[in-house]
């Protein structure tokens, strides 16, 4: 049985094999006829003609035909049918791929073991094969033969078991010291079949790959041209075409600082003194609109959520163009007869081309300069009157909690006090704290995502996954999410876990408790 302490793509834990606890991820040793595993003897996979050197039953194999990719069809069919028919209870098995989709799959669809076994003959059979067995089975181990120039990017797409080499032992123990994304990126490069991975899970298969990543925590470097397609950003980029709301028609493009969040640089001080200074209440109604690669846009009301560094060269390449140009297009959309107002550097205009909006370009050579500040004071004194009342002082805090829990969590009066962690007030209690998030303190509150069942019991400690009754698939490690207990909240934590694997891993911790309500 599988306890995750760890997930971050790769999974640091332990697994219960023969009554003895093994840390995962680990190494395998492979003898002539047997495997050890952490000092565990377990049985070596060897094909169907072999099976009654299978084990001893109670860990045996799944005894297989072998095939290699490449085999013509005719035969590949036979030998997967008779696989089809193999079939059958053990704890190992040897996954044998074709190369045929169709044909794998069908043999795929009827495993059910505690490890399964691949061999790195190709990159993208292989990461078919793997994901579509770890979404069935999030608790089995996997092992992969591979070498150590593609075991830091295969422990980071989840395998959990690797041969036992010197060369691998030191991979994987400076894996486990970096453990980041840019850390991967940079050994993806060190050979092909390493970067043909590397390719693959961000680009085939990020969205099978992106649920296992955990909410960034610490700042994230977007150091290679990889990192511009990490699952996580591209998440962001769907979440915000599909669900961000903006709060009126009159938009504010404004560019990136490298001070986060944005709004404590001083450029963006400047931004805002102005704006305010010029709409006074109607700022609350304004829509401003950060412009940044690799995010492509980021909305000011969400702009904590965001912590990161990139290279800056002054120059933006056509697939960031591209993204910041998709998600504006989306967000612009989604109001009547919108007015852009582009207070942007001249290197980042090539992103508002084309779009469906009156567009005014306030600024004339640097968006601080004297003549871009004046433009842009002039431009917000002629739309301000075009400006809705705002409904709420605290709009943004109220846009910023529908985006996390799908609902305004808040009462209808609030207010807010605090410099660096914020706290919300109602009628003088405490509702909530705004850090990485929102972080509610009090239990009235109602949410659609974010949440986790519980079966019906006395929350006494931290929630573990055996009293996990449903979880919202979009919680990821790391994310503040409420507990609820027959519809009631019954306390609020951080979700060690993503959402997906609280619901099928019976042991282990789910969600570390923060507060608990009575």
């Amino acid at each position: 049985m599988l306890e995750i302490t760890e997930i971050n793509g790769y999974r640091i834990g332990s697994y219960i094999i023969k009554d003895q606890e093994v840390g995962v991820p680990c190494l395998l040793e492979l003898h002539k006829d047997h495997m050890e595993m952490d000092g565990v003897r377990l049985p070596k996979p060897l094909s169907y003609p072999f099976r009654d050197m299978m084990g001893d039953g109670e860990h045996g194999i799944v005894p297989l035909l072998r095939i290699s990719k490449g085999a013509p069809l005719n035969m590949a069919k036979k030998i997967q049918t008779r696989n089809k028919e193999l079939n059958g209870s053990g704890d190992i098995v040897p996954v044998f791929l074709s190369g045929y989709a169709e044909l794998d799959d069908e043999v795929i669809e009827g495993l059910d073991a505690k490890i399964y076994m691949f061999d790195l003959e190709d990159e993208r059979t292989l990461l078919n094969a793997y994901f579509r067995i770890r979404k069935r089975h999030p608790e089995a181990l996997c092992f992969c033969n591979c070498g150590p120039d593609e075991l830091p990017v295969l422990a980071y797409a989840g395998f959990d078991i690797f041969p036992e080499t010197e060369e691998n032992k030191a991979a994987l123990e400076r894996l486990m010291l970096e453990r980041s994304p840019q850390y991967i990126e940079m050994m993806a490069c060190s050979s092909i079949r390493s970067k043909t991975l590397l390719d693959l899970l961000y680009h085939a298969h990020w969205a099978e790959f992106e649920p296992f990543l955990a909410t960034p925590r610490n700042r994230e470097l977007y150091i290679s041209r990889d990192a511009f397609w990490r699952p996580n950003t591209q998440k962001w980029v769907e979440d915000i075409k599909e669900g961000y709301m903006p709060q009126s028609n009159v938009f504010l493009l404004l560019p990136c600082s490298s001070r986060k969040p944005y709004s404590s640089s001083q450029s963006h001080r400047s931004f805002i003194s102005l704006t305010r200074s010029v709409l006074g209440k109607g700022y609350a109604s304004l829509c401003q609109l950060i412009i940044t690669s690799p995010y492509g846009v980021v909305p000011r009301d969400l702009e904590s959520l965001i912590d990161y560094d990139i290279v800056v060269t002054g120059k933006w390449l056509p697939e960031e163009i591209s993204r910041s140009r998709d998600v504006l297009s989306s967000i612009i959309s989604k109001t009547d007869n919108p007015v852009v107002i582009a207070h942007l550097p001249e290197n980042e205009l090539e992103t508002i081309k084309e779009l469906e909006a009156d567009v005014i370009v306030t600024t004339r050579g640097h968006p601080l300069s004297e003549e871009s500040m004046r433009n842009l004071k002039e431009t917000l004194e002629s739309v301000k009157g075009d400006l809705p009342p705002p409904k709420d002082r605290y709009g943004d805090i109220r846009r910023f909690s529908e985006h996390i829990y799908g609902k305004d969590i808040f009462p209808e009066s609030i207010y807010v006090k605090g410099k660096g962690i914020r706290q919300v007030f109602s009628e003088g209690v405490p509702f909530a704290s705004l850090i990485w998030g929102i972080r509610p303190t009090n239990g009235d509150i109602e949410v659609s995502k974010k949440y986790v069942d519980i079966e019906n019991f006395e929350l006494k400690g931290d929630l573990f996954c055996v009293g996990v009754r449903e979880a919202e698939d979009g919680i990821r490690a790391g994310d503040e999410v409420v507990i609820r207990n027959d519809g009631k909240t019954v306390a609020v934590g951080t979700a060690v876990l993503p959402g997906c694997m609280m619901k099928k891993i019976r042991k282990g911790k789910a969600v570390k408790i923060r507060k608990r309500f009575h």
